[in-house]
């Protein structure tokens, strides 16, 4: 490691500064230019916090030089934010024009975690307009590009978080997920995104959704360095979820149920023989026992998901849109209109149905270790592709890229995704669903299942 190349990961960054063989202030220099040189390519960020940035730098090189033992779980990690959460130190628009400018009150809770590990916040990512889109298509502020191939989307509504993290403009990056929002941009730009359990993150200062399925999560390029990033907004003491030595041995062979149901109703011949071919290498490795299928159907879970969605998310903007429906992208004002037309009778009775679909899915994950299924059914769409074919049928981009993801917003449950090969020349990325409450065991899974797949890929 020299003062060129900045540590990489949170552990080696935090050693570096502690032990003076890196400073902050060098490391942001070093972000704040890959920024620069790609920022108005792909677009990741809205918002570039660079004085405050240098200013924190400078502040904790005074602290690791005079007190190191008080540098905090994330001291000098570059992290970017999605422009959902609120930041009284920059501005957030929520991913629309009308917003450009505005300073919220206060920090959302999330964000003042971070700050207090000593996070060094480089900026506010790009995002599909108030996170209702999975294509990150914004016609405020433009599309984010995929780093992985500019002309193809970053998938959303977090795109910007993923590609500033794939790119190399933040090590770490945080984002929200109520249908796939963290995890389908995590797959299609090659690292890892994390959706913990249903509440362990506090919401508090991110502008909603859909309350009933909005969750915060993390990109990073490691399992462990999304963990590290998530335990500590989770308000947990370091090490909780990402300490993987104390979990040593616990679960081996994984033994995992394939939602294969959701594979062959949903995803492209290419991926799925691309998960196909995964699951045999892990078996074959000995890491994941393949032991049942889990029934999950799609059309069930798109219909009860989309009710509860798109009432809440009308809910939440009708004020704003019956006065100014012009300040609205018509991609996000169509949702949202289509929202006021959910029955009462119906959003209860979806709100019937998650409970119980909650409650079968905590059966099944007493049986299995987790469940293993491809985070999208197909890769990368390009830019402007409304439509997608899989096996001969035209299917609508949207819709499709949720299939395989929504039903853990649904449910609840810890998912995350992880980096494993590329389809057709794009990333693709393999999810993994744990049982409710133990983040612990999903990330100790997907620590082990990452190490394999690094060396058999």
């Amino acid at each position: 490691m020299t003062q060129e190349q900045s540590p990489h990961s949170v552990v080696q960054l935090r050693t570096a500064l502690a032990t003076s063989s890196q400073t902050a202030a060098a490391i942001v220099a070093e972000y704040l230019q890959r920024i620069a040189q790609q920022n108005e390519t792909l677009r990741a960020y809205l918002h570039v916090c660079t004085e405050q940035a240098e200013r924190h730098a400078i502040a904790l090189d005074g602290l690791a030089s005079g007190y190191p033992e008080a540098l905090g779980p994330l001291a000098g990690v570059p992290v970017s934010i999605k422009d959902l959460i609120d930041t009284t130190f920059a501005p957030t628009t929520y991913g629309q024009a009308k917003y450009q400018g505005h300073v919220p009150k206060a920090t959302a809770v999330c964000v003042q975690r971070l700050q207090s590990a000593h996070a060094i916040i480089m900026g506010k990512a790009h995002l599909h307009e108030f996170a209702f889109g999975v294509t990150n298509e914004n016609p405020h502020f433009g599309p984010a590009r995929n780093p992985f191939n500019p002309s193809r989307i970053t998938g959303g509504s977090s795109g910007g978080s993923a590609a500033s993290v794939a790119a190399g403009m933040a090590l770490v990056s945080v984002g929200t997920d109520t249908g796939g929002s963290v995890r389908i941009p995590a797959a299609m730009t090659g690292v890892v995104g994390f959706k913990p359990t249903f509440g362990a993150i506090p919401t508090d200062g991110v502008y909603p959704l859909a309350p009933s399925l909005d969750h915060v999560g993390s990109f990073a390029t490691s399992v462990l360095d999304a963990a590290r990033t998530a335990e500590v907004m989770a308000g947990l003491a370091p090490g909780t979820w990402s300490q993987v030595d104390a979990q040593a041995g616990t679960v081996h062979p994984i033994r995992a149920g394939l939602v294969q149901s959701l594979v062959d109703a949903y995803a492209s011949e290419d991926v799925s023989e691309w998960f196909t071919a995964i699951c045999t290498r892990l078996s074959r490795e000995r890491v994941v026992a393949v032991v049942g299928s889990v029934p999950v159907d799609g059309e069930e879970i798109a219909i009860h998901q989309g009710n509860i969605l798109g009432a809440e998310a009308y809910s939440t903007h009708a004020r704003a849109l019956a006065n100014h429906a012009a300040d609205y992208g018509s991609d996000v004002a169509a949702r949202l209109q289509a929202g006021r037309d959910v029955a009462a009778a119906d959003y209860i009775a979806s709100l019937t149905f998650q409970r119980a679909f909650r409650t079968t899915m905590d059966g099944f994950l007493q049986q299995y270790d987790c469940l293993l299924l491809p985070t999208v059914p197909v890769p990368a769409p390009p830019l402007g592709a409304e439509t997608v074919t899989v096996r001969g049928k035209s299917e609508a981009v949207r819709p499709l890229l949720t299939r395989f993801t929504n039903p853990w917003n649904l449910s609840g449950l810890p998912a995350i995704s992880i980096p494993a090969g590329t389809v057709d020349g794009l990333p693709m990325g393999l999810q993994i669903i744990g049982p409710r409450g133990q983040d612990a065991k999903l990330i100790h899974m997907a620590h082990i299942i990452e190490t394999a797949l690094k060396n058999v890929l």
